[in-house]
């Protein structure tokens, strides 16, 4: 397993792991890693890729075989560690995102995604239409990504992406988009790295 680690402000740090091995070889590499994978047999093959990847990811990340469960809302929980953790899944790559002090919302997509485009009018609300570009593909992606990581963030899939997150314009820095949204009454810290063919996104919250 070769994971990207990435290391983010306030203690936060994330693994991307950009995934081509098949079910058999996912299973094998947990099995030797000394990872439980006897309840991942009867899933579908998509699904026991997922979750096998997330079982290794998180071994790196813990240095242990951790037990991952999730709460009411679906967000992922380690069992028995006070610890905050997000995962991404998309199409060639699986994400690891975790701090102990600070809740994590941690999202990718293909830079190639251009439906995205498409729905800008279901995710972008008036004010960001004025500054990302109808034709600017890799900024529909970084907004698309921050709406979902604030999302996950917030354990909260039932927000408005359109009115109830709203971004700020982004900030060119270092080879990152840094840029802040407002959730409610809270604000968050978004930084979006292109790595590869994936944009990835980190949700931070900002003390105010």
């Amino acid at each position: 397993m070769i994971a990207k680690e990435m290391i983010y402000p306030g203690d936060t740090r994330a693994l991307v792991w950009w995934l081509v091995e098949e079910a058999p070889c996912l299973l094998a590499m947990c099995r030797d890693a000394g990872i439980h994978v006897d309840d991942l047999l009867d899933l579908p093959v998509k699904r026991q890729r997922e979750v096998a990847a997330e079982r290794l990811l998180l071994q790196q990340a813990f240095g242990k075989p951790v037990t991952l469960t999730h709460d009411g809302q679906g967000a992922p929980m380690v069992t028995g560690m006070d610890v905050s953790i997000s995962i991404t899944h998309t199409v060639g790559l699986v994400g690891l995102a975790w701090n102990a002090h600070l809740v994590v919302g941690l999202d990718a997509e293909r830079i190639d995604r251009r439906q995205v485009i498409k729905v800008r009018d279901k995710f972008l609300n008036a004010a960001e239409q004025q500054f990302i570009a109808e034709d600017d593909q890799a900024a529909h992606i970084i907004a698309w990504t921050a709406k979902e990581a604030i999302i996950k963030a917030e354990r909260n899939s039932a927000i408005d992406w359109t009115e109830g997150i709203c971004l700020e314009p982004p900030v060119s820095e270092g080879g990152e988009a840094i840029f802040d949204a407002r959730y409610a009454e809270r604000r968050y810290r978004l930084v979006s790295r292109l790595l590869q063919d994936h944009i990835i996104t980190l949700a931070l919250p900002v003390e105010e």
